[in-house]
């Protein structure tokens, strides 16, 4: 008779195969080419991205590359615009770019329909070529990360961004030798760092019986502070959020106390005297800090190292430790991170 699912098996099994499932992206080199041919062929004056949670996080990363790879503006979208006011909004010449994990959130297909209506071609991301975003689209690009069943997102998160960074860079100009060994490279870093002890565990030391943590970064990390508060959040239920520096310092800096956690992303230059300017009055005031970075922090409580060389792509190695934070520190408090109390894997908002 076999025994009863292990907590957090899923969890732990989704974060193990990112590694592999950034592999399987190369392979569907097509799909972004047709993508990047769209937006090189539109020779947009703005990038518009269409998402929300882990995906808005994403599109997040996205916006910098657009910004630094294309030198054209670029901006969220905001659904509450045509779901909560009716807004029909006005575009210059523009592509969308719609990022969702299931393709199938209400707000997000129609605010992708609203910038439909507005003539400005689409280009959507999403795990699910049956799904309704897939269908709405002028070109699909799959995220090819297979089914994920645990609620937290995990590797549909890091395809997401590894997807957003190779259109991008198509767009740009990048060859796929250059985008292949770059990719290959950051894949077998992340799988040794899986297979090595690590840090990790004096991490989730540092955070047990800790009810808020801060995380803190700039630029390229941004996306990966977002996402690494959200992944505590969610399966931890505790107060995790996630700032840049430059934020912080106007007001989250006010609730550190002796005892509180902040993790400092110092792994990316852009910004990084902030976020260690940051961390340096936190730990004035009582902080534990946990940095995640090439080791600049003094006194810092625990140093998970990562030394990424490749800035662009440093979000996609940056996050795997703090879904693995996330992970063990669930179980430790004896909770199940493969299903957090209130939360659905799909999240249909309007």
């Amino acid at each position: 008779m076999r025994g009863a699912p292990v907590a957090g098996h899923r969890m732990r099994a989704e974060i193990a195969e990112q590694p592999d499932r950034w592999l399987d992206l190369l392979d569907a080199r097509a799909s972004i080419d047709a993508a990047a041919e769209l937006i090189a062929s539109q020779r947009p004056e703005l990038l518009v991205f269409a998402a929300r949670g882990s995906s808005d996080h994403a599109a997040m990363y996205a916006q910098y590359l657009a910004h630094n790879l294309l030198r054209i503006p670029a901006m969220l979208a905001t659904p509450a615009s045509v779901t909560g006011f009716g807004t029909q909004l006005a575009f210059p010449r523009s592509v969308a770019l719609a990022v969702s994990q299931s393709g199938s959130s209400p707000d997000l297909l129609a605010t992708v329909a609203s910038i439909a209506a507005a003539d400005v071609p689409v280009i959507a991301f999403s795990n699910d070529p049956g799904s309704a975003l897939a269908g709405a689209a002028d070109v699909h690009v799959s995220l090819a990360a297979g089914p994920e069943t645990s609620v937290a997102a995990t590797k549909t998160y890091t395809a997401e961004l590894l997807a957003l960074a190779l259109t991008l860079h198509r767009a740009a100009g990048t060859g796929w030798p250059e985008l292949d060994e770059r990719v290959r490279r950051i894949a077998a870093s992340v799988a040794a760092d899986l297979a090595a002890p690590s840090a990790v565990d004096a991490a989730v030391a540092a955070l047990s019986g800790v009810d808020r943590v801060i995380v803190v970064g700039r630029g390229y990390s941004m996306s990966t502070a977002r996402e690494g508060a959200l992944k505590l959040m969610e399966t931890n239920a505790i107060a995790a959020s996630g700032w840049s520096a430059a934020d912080a310092t106007h007001g989250p800096l006010g609730q550190v106390v002796p005892g509180s956690v902040v993790v400092a992303l110092t792994g990316s230059p852009a910004g990084r005297d902030s976020v260690l300017s940051f961390a340096s009055a936190a730990a004035a005031l009582g902080a534990r800090v946990i940095e995640l970075g090439p080791g600049l922090v003094d006194g810092a409580a625990v140093h998970l190292p990562l030394d990424e060389r490749d800035d662009e792509l440093l979000p996609l190695r940056e996050i795997v430790p703090l879904q693995r934070i996330a992970l063990e520190l669930a179980l430790g408090r004896g909770l199940d991170p493969d299903n957090p109390a209130g939360l659905k894997k799909v999240t249909l908002t309007v």
